[in-house]
């Protein structure tokens, strides 16, 4: 797909205004829930609040949709307060009608969710990857739409390495990003584990990051390796071999290995002097 243009910039800004000009009232079954959604969990408490506030206030900011046919439309921001007028039991609700194509829907559900709701931050890093994988846009491009920094949105992404049993314990808050941040930072194989120890333990991200470190200090550690006690001394290994190498005529090496063992390796240059070296040995 080709990236967005500036002109999504402006659309952008444009919902997350509050709604003037043309507001129309339509049936709510009428209205589809976007299907780019990204958010998963709903606050049921506050959805409740939001419930109780539109009862005794009104629909205050409407919903914005974008006509599909005569008949449909989709949500493309609201999708807290479509599911709250529903538990009210309205009928009818105030829209405002958007003319946008398929692209910029989604990539609009997505943004209005991570700017107006509470998500996960496994939802906000997968609303991120989609908006990278399906338009092509960068972590910069990302970060000057939301007003945020790009390191936010690399820190961000980084979440969906970890596992899947990990990401679940970020969305039901037994993890902040900042204790998954630590986890990151240890081998993959023991982050599982680091993980619960933190919950467990309730250690704060400092406490995590700490022993992070001890762990990351421990894996890399390079064993000590101690060398095998020499059997002779260095003198008396280079003197034997002058001392092969006059009487047999061609040159001698020892060479070590420990454990009283090792090779002694004698030259030959062709065949009468290995002949020769058969019979001196001999």
């Amino acid at each position: 797909m080709k990236r967005l243009g500036r002109g999504l910039e402006s659309l952008i800004q444009d919902v997350e205004k509050p709604t003037t000009g043309t507001v129309s009232t339509i049936n709510i079954d009428l209205i589809k829930p976007n299907r780019f959604q990204p958010r998963r969990i709903f606050n049921e408490e506050k959805l409740n609040e939001l419930a109780d506030s539109i009862k005794e206030n009104g629909l205050i900011q409407p919903l914005v949709i974008a006509k599909i046919n005569e008949n449909e439309y989709e949500l493309i921001a609201g999708e807290r307060r479509l599911q709250a007028c529903k538990m009210c039991g309205l009928k009818e609700v105030h829209v405002h009608i958007k003319e946008v194509d398929e692209k910029t829907s989604f990539v609009l559900a997505i943004i209005e969710n991570i700017q107006r709701e509470d998500l996960t931050p496994i939802e906000e890093a997968k609303s991120y990857k989609r908006l990278i994988d399906e338009f092509d846009l960068q972590h910069q491009d990302i970060a000057k739409i939301m007003s945020k920094e790009r390191t936010t949105i690399t820190n961000s992404l980084r979440l969906l390495k970890l596992s899947e049993n990990i990401q679940s314990m970020i969305d039901n808050k037994q993890l902040s990003p900042g204790h998954a941040r630590a986890v990151l930072s240890v081998n993959e194989d023991l982050q599982e584990d680091f993980a619960k120890r933190i919950i467990e333990k309730s250690l704060n991200v400092r406490k995590a990051e700490e022993e992070a470190k001890t762990l990351i200090s421990g894996t890399t550690k390079t064993p000590k390796v101690v060398p095998e006690p020499m059997l002779f001394e260095k003198s008396y290994i280079k003197q034997t071999e002058k001392s092969m190498t006059k009487s047999l005529g061609q040159p001698v090496k020892i060479k070590e290995k420990g454990n009283a063992s090792g090779d002694l390796i004698i030259h030959f240059d062709n065949k009468e002097t290995l002949e020769k070296l058969v019979r001196l040995l001999s």
